[in-house]
């Protein structure tokens, strides 16, 4: 029997690399011989697990904006030999970020500009390639700061500068990109969805709530988001998918002439996983939460629909479950499983994650071989 680990990392709990580690563990000890593969969609984890796969890079570190303006140390991945810099949004921009006391620091104050300085950096550091994973992220201001930060201005009708602050997205008439720092580079955005910058699976309606928007909010942002793609990209009117990855970091990246890639699809090039899965009997993938996101290009339901090209069965491990037995086998997977072991609450849940998932591989291992 033999077996490919293919887990994304789990916020807060534990990394891809970790998860590879403890499943294989387990696996090995009892006779099925197991393969662990670092993955990322696009999201958190994108550098590292670029790094791990690619075997010569080392990290590098800049001082940024966090997305409340206060100075943090950001790092990000760099392979010399390609002077390629591979940079998780999610170090400068993350959703823990945004966060004080349990409560969302008001999207209306919060921006992108962390992440488009650590893009800037890489550039001074001599990247003449950036990869930039756009998952995890906590703000919602269609990449605004990002763009601000790599030397774009923002001008309403009347030629007034404007400043970098959601609110501008309402006013803005035309967009000056000609003092932008990445002009001879190029640009890959990695995205770990598919959504659109608006409507209902874009960046406000289905993920801002997640980062703080109340319902007041939505209304808002949303017909800000609107109507600045109707300015700045009248042709597609931040209809590409991708668009909405990163509250719309996504859509500003494209503005710059980014090449729009699903993580996924990169990273496992990378790893070389198809190959491994097709010399495998069966899959074990997963996530943190299972559920209606998941299905717009998250790392499991690639996972499994590679699996299920190949005709392997596959089992999803998650953290919490919110799809019916329906819907997790139509994107492919034999079975989900929780790692949720009593009644508990999210601190716990994520501090147990690692003994968790042990026990829950250990359980499921004889049923395997």
């Amino acid at each position: 029997m033999k077996a490919v680990v293919a887990i994304d990392s789990f916020k807060g709990s534990f990394s891809s690399a970790e998860a590879a580690s403890i499943v294989t563990q387990v696996f090995n000890q009892n006779g099925i011989q197991s393969t662990g593969v670092i993955l990322a969609d696009g999201g958190e984890g994108t550098s590292e697990a670029f790094l791990i796969n690619h075997g010569d890079g080392q990290w590098l570190t800049a001082t940024v904006h966090d997305p409340c303006g206060n100075l943090v140390v950001a790092k990000y991945g760099y392979i010399a030999a390609k002077r390629l810099a591979v940079i998780d949004a999610a170090m400068a921009s993350g959703l823990a970020l945004v966060q004080s006391n349990g409560k969302f620091v008001d999207p209306m104050t919060t921006t992108s500009t962390g992440t488009g300085e650590l893009i800037a950096a890489a550039v001074k550091h001599g990247a003449t390639q950036v990869i930039v994973g756009l998952g995890g992220t906590g703000t919602t201001d269609a990449g605004l700061g990002l763009l601000g930060a790599l030397g774009a201005k923002f001008y309403n009708n009347q030629q007034q500068l404007l400043p970098v602050k959601p609110s501008s997205l309402d006013v803005i008439d035309h967009i000056d990109l000609s003092a932008i720092v990445t002009k001879k580079i190029k640009l890959v955005a990695c995205s770990d969805v598919d959504g659109y910058l608006t409507g209902p699976s874009g960046a406000v309606q289905m993920f801002g709530p997640q980062k703080g928007l109340t319902d007041v909010n939505l209304v808002r942002f949303e017909r800000w988001f609107q109507r600045f793609a109707q300015q700045v990209d009248p042709q597609a009117k931040g209809q590409v998918a991708g668009d909405g990855a990163a509250g719309g970091m996504g859509f500003a990246l494209r503005l710059l002439g980014a090449t729009m890639t699903p993580g996924f699809q990169l990273l496992s090039e990378v790893a070389k996983l198809k190959d491994k899965i097709a010399d495998a009997d069966i899959v074990v993938t997963g996530e943190g939460q299972l559920d209606q996101q998941s299905l717009h290009g998250k790392l499991p339901v690639q996972v499994a629909q590679l699996a299920r090209q190949y005709h392997k069965p596959c089992f999803c491990v998650a953290g919490r479950i919110q799809l019916t037995m329906s819907e997790i086998q139509a994107a492919g997977f034999t079975s989900a499983f929780s790692l949720v072991q009593q009644i508990t609450d999210l601190d716990h849940a994520i501090g147990a994650g690692k003994h968790n998932l042990s026990l829950l591989m250990e359980r499921l291992a004889p049923l395997l071989v």
